[in-house]
């Protein structure tokens, strides 16, 4: 594991003036939280350069959770809320193993916690003492869906995501990750997280948001190797399937090929559908994210099942 002196020298290192500043906001905010020793071990290894184009809003998603996610894509009848109510629920993939319990999360519950990782981000002095973020929701609501994107539903969306992520709790299981196949998850390393918030005040008049994280899944956040995320890209997808798909992929430098199951199940879609259901789902996955110039023209899925990437290099964006 990374030490705190070598990820010191690590940021200093980072050519991208934004990105080095954000990092050694967080790394200043780290040496002054009261748990310190809880997230002294800040891995950058997986660190990655943020494209140069201006106006993007970026997040960063602890690794694991962009391999091995606690999100689901779900269909508007698995989206009541008495379908998602679950006592357990256990999803492994190659990447690891996720238990979850409480509620399943929705794809657009994970667009809202990566506006507040990104709000958490910019604001690091809210991760000291109680670890809470003092915002408008109004800063939420602009991050996804523009600034001209208030509504009351919107409200209610984000109001009811903060309530679900009370109600989640999830731990996640590693293994031996030197071993292949099933070999790997006989040495296992149990993380066990909690629900990702522990309290939330709303003034509904003023539209002012105080929310309080649980501690230990913001030192999972901070003392994780981390992938970013761009929110810019990602609020221009409209399917679920292609915004679990870009996460993914953001967390794998080359995916080269894999076949088309393993990649559904590690972002956690409902496999249990007809074989021609899910390819034509897939295909239109692919096609959105080569409409937005993420995935190349090579990219395609085989007769066989294998899905070949072909990852474009990041384009500057329009802005926000």
């Amino acid at each position: 594991m990374t030490k705190v002196s070598t990820a010191k020298d690590a940021i200093a290192k980072i050519v991208d003036p934004e990105l080095r500043a954000t990092l050694e906001r967080l790394q200043a905010t780290l040496e002054q939280s009261p748990w310190r020793k809880e997230v002294e071990e800040f891995k950058t290894q997986a660190i990655k350069k943020l494209p140069t184009a201006e106006q993007q809003i970026f997040s960063f998603l602890p690794h694991q959770l962009a391999k091995t996610s606690i999100f689901f894509p779900m269909s508007d009848r698995q989206l009541k809320e008495e379908n998602r109510l679950i006592s357990k629920i256990e999803h492994e993939t190659g990447w690891g193993k996720v238990v979850i319990e409480g509620i399943k999360l929705a794809i657009f519950e994970e667009d809202v916690l990566l506006a507040l990782l990104s709000l958490l981000k910019d604001n690091p002095a809210s991760v000291r003492a109680e670890a809470s973020l003092k915002i408008n929701i109004n800063d939420i609501v602009n991050i996804l869906y523009g600034e001209r994107g208030y509504s009351k539903r919107n409200e209610d969306v984000i109001l009811n995501t903060l309530n679900h992520f009370q109600l989640v709790s999830f731990r996640l299981i590693q293994g031996d990750w030197q071993k292949r196949g099933k070999e790997r998850l006989k040495v296992e390393m149990i993380r066990s997280i909690g629900n990702i918030i522990s309290a939330y005040n709303y003034d509904t008049e003023t539209k002012a948001l105080k929310i309080y994280f649980n501690p230990h899944f913001l030192a999972f956040f901070l003392e994780s190797m981390l992938t970013t995320i761009s929110l810019t890209l990602r609020r221009q997808l409209k399917k679920d399937g292609s915004k679990a798909l870009l996460r993914f992929l953001e967390a794998h430098t080359n995916p080269g090929s894999m076949h088309i199951l393993t990649i559904l199940n590690a972002i956690n879609y409902n496999v249990d559908q007809p074989m021609s259901e899910l390819r034509r789902r897939f295909k239109s996955f692919i096609a959105e994210l080569k409409k937005h110039g993420i995935l190349g023209k090579k990219t395609r899925l085989s007769s066989n099942d294998i899905v070949y990437f072909d990852i474009q290099a990041p384009k500057k964006l329009l802005p926000v």
